[in-house]
């Protein structure tokens, strides 16, 4: 049975879609191709991950499954072999959906996203920030993890204790980001005190990452080091551990690879220095680097 992430803002201006694509990435990259991740957008044609994942429009999405009546029976391996992929990713997008559809099949819309669920270990919902959207209401009650995305404005943070705004109840695991946060006020720890927020990670915003979304090249913005892909990661390794969708002796494992790299580089540096390469008094640099953890 997979795990149900809703990705979800009260703000149009979050980059929640973007958000999506980068968590989608880094959760893969990180928990290795044993996991089927899908990533399914509710936006109907206003959706930008088609562009970002590089999937045609006129590819299969949820309307065709539910026409097809794919979640009748044991379907997963035609579910794996015409949804389609993006660098070992699945998506589903809802660019020919319209309201009246969905109205129409609400009931096989809620079967196919419980075989989805059976199908897949984790699926990230890019849901409407449109309250009128029965779809992503149906996912923001139904999901297992909620990530809300808001932004450094007065009108976006006082719809977090607005009941008006995406319920966000009952307990459920919830995860608050700062998108495109800037060293302005309110600060990061002001607005955690000030709304009482549990979990709360800051996306700060990154010139590099509206300028290769302009330049159509956001699929490379994962290789370069930024404060923002670093943010991204530590968010994904916490939804992976908060739905153990990575084994425990995994992380011991990559603790350990680390540590013996480091032994390595430094063998090389006195092995340089023993076939008469240049002499060093400062030996600091040639002691392994401690891994917390192992010790």
């Amino acid at each position: 049975m997979g795990k149900l992430v809703a990705v979800c803002s009260d703000d149009k201006k979050s980059g929640k879609s973007i958000v999506t694509y980068l968590l989608a990435k880094e959760i893969k990259k990180s928990s290795g191709k044993h996991l089927k991740i899908l990533v399914c957008c509710l936006n109907m044609n206003y959706s930008s991950l088609y562009k970002l994942f590089g999937i045609d429009c006129s590819d299969v999405g949820m309307e065709e499954l539910v026409n097809l009546k794919l979640f009748d029976g044991n379907r997963s391996d035609i579910l794996y072999s015409i949804v389609p992929q993006s660098d070992g990713i699945y998506f589903l997008g809802s660019y020919r959906t319209t309201k009246a559809f969905i109205h129409r099949n609400i009931q096989q819309y809620y079967l196919l996203f419980d075989k989805l669920k059976d199908s897949y270990d984790l699926i990230i919902f890019d849901t409407a920030s449109s309250n009128e959207n029965m779809l992503s209401g149906y996912i923001l009650f139904k999901a297992d993890v909620l990530i809300k995305l808001f932004i450094q404005d007065n009108d976006s943070m006082r719809k977090l204790n607005c009941k008006g705004g995406i319920p966000l109840q009952d307990g459920r695991e919830t995860i608050y980001i700062v998108s495109k946060y800037r060293n302005i006020y309110p600060r990061f720890s002001d607005i955690k005190r000030r709304y009482s927020l549990k979990k709360i990670f800051k996306i700060d915003y990154c010139e590099k990452l509206q300028e290769m979304k302009n330049r159509d090249s956001l699929h490379l913005y994962s290789c370069h080091d930024t404060s923002c892909n670093d943010s991204v990661k530590r968010i994904s390794e916490y939804i992976a551990e908060t739905m153990s969708l990575i084994s425990k002796e995994q992380p011991i494992r990559e603790l350990r690879g680390k540590y013996k790299r480091n032994i390595r580089n430094t063998l090389k540096k006195l092995k340089l220095i023993d076939d008469g390469g240049e002499e060093h008094e400062d030996t600091s640099g040639f002691m392994p680097e401690r891994v917390n953890e192992l010790y």
